[in-house]
């Protein structure tokens, strides 16, 4: 899926099969913002088939590459055959992103992208990890084309002062804070997106029932190995394949992802039993690293987080009450979930808590879990 590279020129080969919607997504965003900057773009598991200017390669579909970090490797001081490798961060907490070092937002991982406005100091690459990035000059495109993945260390240089941000796959992750919100007399159970399946897989046990509802038919296969039964649906259609009553619903960060949250909402309280809960993770868009960016007139996806690309509903936690109160579900209990934030944030936070006669909490917060039951009266 594509035409030859000009001669001379910046060529971005995106060597990332666009294997689920929300890679393909950002995806997309790469490859337009690269071609804004005058690069020609190619696609696919193919090399391009020339290689006689500058040579940007990215392998990993959830780092976030800009133009600039590419630009600024390419600048850096190294010989000529060197690859340029950046620093990565993120990747290291059960959420997938460092909320104590960000970025919260596009606009704050534009800022950290580069941390010096002159061309960075080389280093061998050694133990630092792959990040998924690497860029060669004219001199050391070919041997780039030709290595082996992720490439050999010894051709690589890495730049201290340009930085790659890598977020986990959110399917992946094991959702621990949520296992003591799980009732140990539940019977039936169902997660509801349940990727791959470790969640549920924790709390099978004899007499009780774990079903799954993926949509992603490669995971739903994986998390088949794991759960007594899993559903490759929608969530809405996996709700109405279910057969009351349900004692545990659990909603991971899904309901920001469906087309249609109170009729998936609906379809739960059908389900769930008089004393069934279902218990929902959920992103706060009121968070005051985004409310902040949005201030500023800055609305830009990112490829998980709060402002996750694939997000298409809101959510705060006074809007999911009333959500919640449409469906005939009460919220019982409302967990924070806390993120560090500076104290320029923080200050932030309360005067515009104080402005809008909100709550300062709902602002200092990048996620909450709610416990919700069925409104019995």
């Amino acid at each position: 899926m594509h035409s030859n590279p000009p001669r001379g020129g910046k060529v971005l080969w995106l060597k990332v099969p666009p294997q689920r919607s929300v890679v393909a997504a950002h995806l997309r965003h790469v490859r337009g913002r690269f071609i804004a900057a005058g690069w020609h773009v190619v696609e696919g598991l193919e090399p391009p088939t020339t290689a006689d200017g500058t040579l940007a390669v990215m392998d990993d579909p959830w780092v976030e590459p800009l133009p600039a970090v590419a630009d600024f490797l390419a600048a850096a001081d190294t010989a000529d055959d060197a690859w340029r490798v950046p620093r990565i961060n993120g990747a290291a907490l059960p959420q997938g992103w460092q909320p104590a070092t960000g970025p919260y937002t596009a606009i704050d991982y534009e800022r950290m992208a580069l941390g010096s406005p002159s061309p960075g100091r080389a280093t061998a690459l050694g133990t630092a990890p792959w990040c998924g990035f690497a860029i060669a000059s004219a001199a050391g495109a070919p041997s780039l084309l030709a290595s082996a993945w992720p490439p050999d260390t010894a051709q690589v240089r890495l730049i201290p002062d340009a930085y790659l941000y890598r977020y986990d796959d959110p399917a992946g992750h094991d959702r621990i804070e949520l296992d003591r919100f799980i009732s140990e007399t539940a019977v039936v159970v169902v997660d509801v997106g349940c990727g791959h399946g470790r969640l549920g897989a924790r709390h099978r046990r004899e007499g009780r029932t774990v079903i799954g509802i993926e949509p992603d038919f490669t995971l739903a296969r994986e998390a088949a190995k794991r759960l007594d039964l899993v559903l490759p649906l929608p969530a809405e259609h996996g709700l109405d394949a279910l057969r009351p009553k349900v004692d545990c619903m659990i909603f991971a960060d899904v309901l920001e992802h469906v087309p249609d949250p109170v009729g998936v909402l609906l379809k739960s309280a059908q389900a769930l039993s008089d004393s069934g809960r279902i218990i929902a993770s959920l992103p706060n868009t009121a968070w005051a690293p985004v409310l902040r960016a949005l201030a500023a007139g800055h609305w830009d996806p990112t490829v998980a987080g709060v402002q996750a690309r694939d997000h298409l509903t809101p959510m705060t936690p006074k809007s999911f009450r009333r959500m919640a109160a449409e469906c005939g579900l009460e919220v019982m209990e409302e967990i924070p979930m806390a993120a560090p934030l500076s104290w320029r944030m923080r200050l932030w936070a309360w005067f515009m808590a104080r402005a809008s006669g909100g709550d300062l909490q709902d602002l200092l917060v990048p996620q909450w879990i709610a416990i919700l039951g069925k409104r019995l009266s």
